[in-house]
């Protein structure tokens, strides 16, 4: 029985199911083409998980999605990114836009989007990070300036997941004076609108998942792209940050860390050594040992902040920790497996090697280690600060999950 088994229904456990058997017989056989691509998104891959419908996983019936839940979001990009991290990244990117547009979008815009989000045909992308920026949102210079009944948008942005497939975007522009509480407004932008450029910088991991350069010169858009009211660009970004961004990476650093962990326990039990195998070395499995430690620890964070979102209870907390116990985890449990590799775990021929990659990339997106400790601290400090959980439990009210 696993440590998050209490969390999951029948239903779950038959998603799992059907995510291992596709992993294995869609994305297992690419892995080496998406290695030798690097910097270009499969989008095949895209259209295959497309159609069954992942990218709608938030999406209620009345849209065409089966309004899954948090869980069942974390059981995807759990067993996605066990088999591959880009392909887990890939589904991931556009669930954090599509759940700011079931916050904060109009029936119009709802009805307009969220249909083909849900049947697969549409991908999203949020536009929020900044060159000079990072993850100080409030200093963005980015900005969308009204001009009769539509808004010009200029905007630098960069780290935009799936930068490479995206059909539309959310992006984030100051409309109001700078640093102020609601000087930040969100903005839905086609792909296809005149003046929006995107580029690819290469990536040292997740080949075969983009995360480009998004450049907006006088880009206009009309009244009826703003999302939500004037101002309401920062609880945007951070609700979809929190709520949906933190707790997604932690999901793609769990699937890549158990991966690690399979990886190593095969690695050392098929080694001879000394009239055994190299796992029977104490020092072995002192490592093995650890490295299951972490695991335990980093999924039972993170599968219990998403079933608090699927009960309704606000968690900020609980959604920090995910992100910051399972990122730390996956790292220190992947250095113990170079270490029991040896020599092998620098060869690009061993697996080992595609998951230090990859690894690698997980810290920074949805705020780094620093971010989550700093905000941690401040809750241990009893400093009141804006649940974001709570906003968007209060606008997106609880379905029952996966039964």
């Amino acid at each position: 029985m696993s440590s998050v088994d209490a969390y999951l229904t029948d239903a779950h456990r038959s998603l799992r199911e059907q995510v291992w058997e596709f992993a294995r017989a869609e994305i297992a056989p690419r892995i080496a083409k998406m290695e030798a691509a690097g910097t270009h998104t499969d989008h095949d891959l895209a259209r295959l998980m497309g159609e069954r419908g992942w990218f709608g996983v938030f999406i209620g019936p009345e849209y065409g999605g089966p309004a899954a839940g948090h869980v069942a979001k974390t059981i995807l990009l759990d067993e996605l990114s066990y088999i591959s991290g880009a392909a887990g990244a890939i589904l991931q990117a556009p669930l954090i836009p599509t759940l700011a547009l079931l916050h904060r979008g109009s029936p119009e815009q709802k009805q307009r989007w969220l249909p083909p989000i849900a049947a697969g045909t549409l991908y999203m992308a949020i536009a929020v990070t900044e060159p000079e920026h990072g993850s100080h949102v409030i200093g963005m210079t980015s900005t969308a300036r009204r001009k009769g009944k539509d808004w010009i948008i200029n905007a630098d942005k960069c780290f935009v997941g799936d930068s490479g497939i995206a059909h539309l975007y959310v992006v984030i522009a100051r409309t109001g004076k700078r640093d102020g509480p609601r000087s930040l407004s969100a903005f839905l932008v086609e792909a296809d609108q005149e003046g929006l450029e995107v580029t690819q910088p290469p990536l040292v991991g997740l080949h075969g998942f983009t995360a480009g350069n998004v450049q907006l010169r006088n880009v206009r858009v009309p009244a009826s792209a703003l999302l939500g009211e004037e101002g309401d660009g920062l609880d945007i970004a951070y609700t979809a940050s929190l709520v949906c961004g933190r707790p997604n990476l932690a999901a793609v650093a769990l699937g890549l860390h158990r991966r690690v962990l399979d990886v190593t326990t095969a690695f050392t039990t098929g080694r001879p050594r000394y009239g055994g195998v190299l796992a029977d070395l104490p020092v072995v499995g002192h490592h093995l040992a650890e490295i299951k430690s972490r695991l335990m620890t980093g999924e039972g964070a993170l599968y219990h902040a998403a079933h608090l979102l699927d009960q309704g209870v606000p968690c900020d907390a609980e959604l920090l920790n995910s992100k910051l116990v399972n990122s730390r985890a996956a790292k220190a449990s992947l250095q113990e497996a170079k270490d029991t590799h040896g020599g092998y775990g620098g060869r690009a021929d061993y697996e080992i090697s595609r998951l230090s990659r990859d690894i690698d990339l997980i810290s920074a997106p949805a705020g780094p280690d620093d971010l989550q400790l700093y905000r941690l601290g401040e809750i241990a400090r009893g400093i009141d600060r804006i649940q974001w959980s709570e906003r968007y439990l209060a606008r997106i009210a609880p379905r029952a999950p996966l039964a």
